[in-house]
């Protein structure tokens, strides 16, 4: 997505071409203006920096402020989508997501957030059980979802009680695997084997060396594989 930042200014949304997309087409152009700049507020001011309850260094997300900056995030906005009906949510996040596994790749921070401006509250858990659907298809295509909204329940790796997903609008994140996923794709041996065909040679050839992830994908190993193998 274009930024529309000046050198050296803090990369944004703000400057957004023709790399978002809106459904329905017409009627909403001022409600996208206003959601446009309440995404590129949570983006830029909570996504991208750092929080003390993460318990670690970088941003809530390390990926977005380097897609940000490479123009690679796009944002598909879903008006008149209330997630009353779960199997029509499904549906179109299903679409999005087979969208944009079967896209040419132009660079690995490619990334895609499908914004939902009219999910209602009670939709919230359609949201989340459909991201749970979603899941398995998305790790066997290389790539990693999530779920956001103001009520989300996920939790931060390092701290279980810090509710990490939490965004004002709701919407579904979209982006290429990372070596650093491992801390996500280490429990299930479908998952797993998804991840180890991308990123089992870095850890044979060392280079990985971040003890936390060495250690989940040794586990992950000896779990999955050797006692498969065995």
């Amino acid at each position: 997505m274009t930024t529309g930042a000046e050198p050296g200014t803090q990369p944004s949304l703000a400057g957004f071409s023709g790399d978002t997309t809106v459904s329905p087409p017409s009627g909403y152009e001022h409600r996208l203006r206003e959601d446009i700049a309440v995404l590129d507020s949570w983006l830029v001011d909570y996504i991208s920096q750092p929080h003390p309850q993460l318990r670690r260094k970088g941003a809530v997300c390390p990926f977005v402020p380097a897609a940000l900056q490479a123009d690679a995030l796009r944002a598909a906005f879903h008006y008149e989508v209330s997630g009353k009906d779960p199997d029509e949510l499904h549906a179109l996040l299903e679409e999005e997501l087979d969208r944009f596994v079967r896209r040419p790749a132009e660079d690995s921070l490619d990334s895609l957030v499908v914004v939902l401006p009219d999910l209602a509250e009670d939709g919230y858990a359609a949201l989340d059980e459909v991201h749970a659907r979603l899941k398995n298809a998305a790790v066997a295509g290389g790539a990693m979802i999530g779920q956001f909204h103001p009520a989300c329940d996920e939790r931060s790796v390092r701290n279980d009680g810090f509710r990490v997903s939490r965004s004002p609008l709701p919407l579904l994140a979209v982006r290429h695997m990372a070596s650093h996923d491992i801390l996500f794709l280490h429990e299930l041996p479908h998952w797993f084997a998804a991840y180890r065909e991308r990123f089992g040679a870095q850890f044979a050839e060392g280079r990985i060396r971040e003890p936390l992830m060495l250690g989940l994908y040794a586990a992950a190993e000896r779990r999955h594989v050797r006692r498969r193998e065995s």
